[in-house]
């Protein structure tokens, strides 16, 4: 049993014996033992066992005088191990309103309230900026991965603590990784997981692992249109590049679309080539891909639309279009 509830057991058992009232419930005990004098207050501390009658008073004591409905929201996080330092922070935040009663509740139920009191970074200045300017991570870059400032933004920005994160493309799991450390739950699947933290499993196989209206986010970072046309495009089909890449996009979205709650939200990463770069010369016709077509292609799947990011590094060498839409 958590060292912090045994105290608090404790604390009521022996202030029931103590005032004579065996049939009294929590509230009307420790109501009953802080009306108590100091002296008669020291010698109850003693009986406990506590040296400290300042922790009994002004901790454990209030906690259980907290009547519904968030006295038995701390008693059930107590319960399940939470510290009383811990249940004074919620409790604080509660009164304060930077936390609802929904919120404490659900964490109370998840096991989740110490996601709840991790620290809150201040929100980069970059990301209040229409581009964000993100710093350089060449590790992530190397091979092709969501650098790590990105995906813990995009994590804190578009889900909650103790929602479920997929990221059925997580490659090495930057973002599994960061929605953990965020206190969310995290699931990520790749084509080369790893098996640990990213499970192997194609993009295909994604409702059959998880089921159908499970996540909250949904993370989708494909391959680039760049890596697309150099391993995938086959310039024997009759559509050009571009097209045959929104396709390709499209077809991976119906996989992945499922396991989205309705209310849930997608984020799509792409790096389309917005420049006149040629990347592929087909009868001496340039072509490369826009990022129009993806904005289309998010509302055929009819996604309505949450906000669109543009993300470069700060030496201009990487740049994301980042679509962010919610399922009806």
């Amino acid at each position: 049993m958590p060292k912090a509830y045994q105290v608090y057991q404790r604390v009521l058992q022996v202030g029931r014996v103590f005032l004579n009232r065996p049939k009294a419930d929590d509230r009307e005990v420790a109501s009953s033992l802080l009306e108590l004098d100091q002296a008669n207050f020291a010698l109850f501390a003693r009986e406990v066992g506590i040296n400290s009658s300042k922790h009994l008073r002004y901790t454990v004591l209030p906690l259980a005088c907290l009547q519904p409905p968030i006295g038995p929201v701390l008693h059930q996080m107590l319960a399940a191990g939470a510290s009383f330092a811990e249940a004074q922070k919620l409790l604080s935040r509660y009164r304060k309103r930077t936390l609802g009663l929904a919120e404490l509740q659900r964490a109370a139920q998840e096991h989740t309230w110490r996601a709840l009191l991790a620290a809150r970074r201040a929100t980069p200045d970059w990301a209040n900026r229409p581009v964000w300017i993100f710093p350089v991570d060449k590790r992530a870059r190397a091979y092709e991965g969501l650098n790590p400032t990105i995906a813990e933004e995009l994590v804190r920005r578009y889900s909650q603590p103790g929602e479920l994160v997929v990221d059925p493309m997580a490659g090495k799991g930057v973002v599994v990784q960061k929605a953990q450390k965020l206190g969310r739950q995290a699931w990520g699947s790749d084509i080369a997981g790893d098996g640990r933290l990213v499970q192997t499993l194609d993009v295909a196989a994604l409702v059959e692992a998880l089921g159908e209206e499970v996540a909250d986010l949904l993370v989708l970072h494909p391959p680039t249109f760049a890596w697309f046309v150099r391993n995938v495009f086959d310039a024997r089909v009759e559509d050009p590049p571009e097209a045959d890449y929104t396709n390709w996009l499209s077809q991976h979205l119906g996989y992945a679309l499922p396991v989205l709650k309705r209310g849930g939200r997608l984020v799509l990463i792409v790096r389309p080539e917005h420049k006149p770069r040629p990347l592929v010369r087909q009868e001496g016709i340039l072509r490369w891909a826009f990022v129009a077509p993806l904005e289309l292609l998010l509302s055929e799947h009819e996604l309505e639309p949450v906000c669109y990011h543009l993300a470069v590094s700060e030496d201009g060498k990487e740049d994301w279009s980042i679509f962010v839409g919610r399922k009806p």
